[in-house]
C-alpha cells in the first residue's frame, strides 16, 4: 500500500467531467476518481448571473460551501419555504437530505463558492415536482452552450 501524500490540484487541473446544471458550472478537484479521496469531495461551483438551480438534494451527503465571490441565495425545505443569502467570506452548511435550491442573487455578476461534501462520489437527486415552487431564474441558461 502506498504511503499517503499531500496532493495539490491546480486550477488548470480541475475537471468539469461531473454532473452539471444549466447556469452552474462545477469544476472538481477531488472526488471518487482520485484514489486519495476516501470520504470527501471538493470542487468550485460558479453560478452565472441570474441563474437558479432546480430543487434537489444530495442524499446522505452533508455539504459545506465557502463563498468566494458574489452573493448567493439559498432556499430550502419541503416546499422551499425558507430563504437566506450569503456573501463573500461566508460559510454555508447544507445538511444531508435537505431539499434546496441555489440562486445567484445578482443578474450582473457571477458568484462562486468552494464546495466540500462528505462523500467522494457526487449525488444529485433532482426534484422536478417542485418546479412550481422553485424560484425562477432571472436569466435562463437552459439552451446556452
Amino acid at each position: 500500500m502506498a504511503e499517503p501524500t499531500i496532493r495539490v490540484v491546480s486550477s488548470g487541473e480541475r475537471s468539469t467531467d461531473t454532473p452539471q446544471t444549466p447556469g452552474l458550472r462545477r469544476e472538481v478537484a477531488f472526488d471518487g476518481r482520485n484514489p486519495d479521496a476516501r470520504v470527501l469531495s471538493g470542487f468550485i461551483s460558479t453560478v452565472q448571473p441570474g441563474a437558479a438551480t432546480a430543487a434537489h438534494h444530495h442524499g446522505d451527503q452533508e455539504t459545506i460551501l465557502y463563498v468566494l465571490s458574489g452573493r448567493a441565495r439559498f432556499r430550502w425545505g419541503p416546499q422551499l419555504e425558507h430563504k437566506t443569502e450569503a456573501g463573500v467570506g461566508d460559510f454555508v452548511f447544507i445538511p444531508a437530505e435537505i431539499i434546496h435550491q441555489e440562486i445567484n442573487a445578482s443578474v450582473e455578476e457571477e458568484t462562486a463558492w468552494v464546495v466540500v461534501r462528505s462523500h467522494p462520489d457526487p449525488i444529485v437527486v433532482n426534484l422536478p415536482e417542485l418546479d412550481d415552487v422553485a424560484e425562477t431564474p432571472a436569466i435562463d441558461y437552459t439552451n446556452a452552450e
